[in-house]
């Protein structure tokens, strides 16, 4: 999973790469806009039904088939109700016509995308994640030929969205071929009241997604309305750099390798320990790439998204939401080990109102503070956000009587990084990749010796159970 992971939105990066050399500011910004309106379909026409699908075939391998049958045909529904909602989100967002084609584009490749996640659910259920890794890398790959393919052409933006399209549908018709390979087949479900019961059961499950998926995403559509579509380019390029880094977590450690020994973790006592473990490994990662940017300084997004990589906004306020995004990496670490937490306990139900509080937060702080002072607004409100879903997960769990060691952890390491963050100054006027690796490499031992050999030990031991 981690190597398709990689590969696959490896890929996808680098494409991203080259498209913001080869397109314009406001196209490049206009594509990165109508993908995240795709990312809020994907969750509409998912509504849950995934996870339920991956969580039941687990425990009854014998009911898989049917299970398949039911989410096949509840997806379709839920894709073809969702699409005229995303053309009408489109049309009241102002969307030009042209954006309006590359939007409808788009959702062509999110349905394509959509319908191989949930077979992706399967391929988990029945432990055949390589299946699940050689689409995800067939997806990337595909996604950078086309995307090379058209440049090299000349193509323009409505051209270059087409190439979306082509990657997911690669993607879903490998993983097509690997089901009928293990055994299954996609038959439709005509069954009324079995797709109701399966609607019910995922509901709350697509509530949440979709309110997260929300928080995460509405400070681009607020960014597009009040500073442009150059500017939703600018934070896209911050928000993607931190992206890579979260993949190491999510989802091929949370929910898939780590997340059956926390659960075992909070059966037989030892959760304070795994935690804590996770929590000082996990701020190490954030740390990491920190300790580089910082040292390398606006030197670090000219190297990855070209020499026009400011789209109009000033060079200290795009440094500065780059900074607060790698903050709030971190905050987003620990946050993931607090979900799986209250995924471990059965306890989520907390997860929709406080997201939903974050939600409030986000656009009410950027309807004030973005018009005064632009861009790093949404790198606040984005850190704010964020911390107040940690804080709040970490409060309840403690009511409930599980108090945490996270930030006591995290303390650690970060108390471990003090002597790199120190040589930073002296390592700017380096060439480029000693300022990138120099501080990193002065880290590492010094975390290392001062417990995460241990961590790193515990939570990733030689003979799992």
């Amino acid at each position: 999973m981690l190597v398709g992971q990689f590969i696959g939105k490896g890929s996808l990066f680098v494409s991203m790469m080259f498209l913001a050399r080869y397109l314009s500011d406001g196209d490049f910004g206009g594509l990165l806009f109508v993908i995240v309106l795709g990312q809020i379909y994907l969750g509409l026409s998912d509504m849950g039904v995934s996870l339920i699908l991956n969580m039941r075939s687990s425990v009854r391998p014998a009911d898989t088939q049917e299970l398949l049958s039911e989410s096949l045909t509840l997806r379709i529904i839920l894709s073809f109700l969702g699409l005229p909602l995303l053309l009408l989100a489109g049309f009241l967002l102002n969307l030009t016509p042209g954006r309006l084609l590359v939007l409808g584009i788009i959702s062509v490749s999110v349905f394509f995308e959509s319908f191989a996640e949930m077979l992706y659910s399967v391929f988990r259920a029945r432990e055949k994640m390589i299946y699940e890794s050689i689409c995800r890398i067939l997806m990337g790959i595909t996604g950078l030929g086309a995307v090379l393919l058209l440049i090299q052409f000349k193509a323009d933006l409505t051209a270059i969205a087409s190439a979306y399209v082509v990657r997911a549908l690669a993607a879903a018709i490998a993983a097509v071929i690997f089901l009928r390979r293990i055994g299954f087949s996609l038959t439709p479900s005509i069954d009324r009241e079995k797709l109701k019961n399966l609607f019910i059961t995922a509901l709350p499950l697509g509530i949440m997604g979709l309110v997260t998926a929300a928080h995460l995403r509405a400070d681009n559509i607020l960014i597009r309305q009040i500073l442009g579509e150059n500017a939703v380019a600018a934070w896209q390029e911050c928000l993607r750099i931190i992206e890579v880094m979260l993949l190491l977590v999510v989802p091929t450690l949370f929910p898939g390798a780590l997340f059956p020994s926390l659960c075992r973790a909070f059966r037989d006592g030892g959760y304070l320990r795994q935690t804590g473990h996770m929590a000082r490994i996990f701020t190490g990662l954030a740390l990491l790439p920190s300790l580089a940017i910082l040292s390398a300084g606006n030197r670090f997004l000219r190297s990855v998204w070209g020499s026009e990589y400011m789209r109009g906004i000033d060079a200290s306020e795009l440094q500065l939401c780059l900074y607060l995004c790698l903050a709030g990496l971190a905050i987003m670490y620990l946050m993931i080990i607090l979900i799986a937490s209250l995924m471990a306990l059965n306890k989520i139900r907390i997860v929709v109102p406080v997201t939903t509080a974050a939600l409030i937060l986000v656009i009410g702080g950027n309807l004030l503070l973005m018009p005064v002072l632009g861009l790093p607004s949404a790198g606040i409100l984005f850190v704010s956000g964020n911390l107040l879903i940690l804080v709040s997960y970490w409060v309840f769990l403690k009511w409930r009587g599980y108090s945490l060691p996270i930030f006591r952890e995290a303390l650690i390491s970060i108390l471990a990084s003090v002597p790199a963050f120190a040589v930073i100054p002296l390592t700017r006027r380096l060439p480029f990749f000693p300022a990138l690796l120099i501080p990193p490499l002065l880290f590492v031992p010094i975390w290392w010796f001062s417990g995460g050999r241990k961590a790193v030990r515990e939570v990733f031991p030689r003979k799992p159970e």
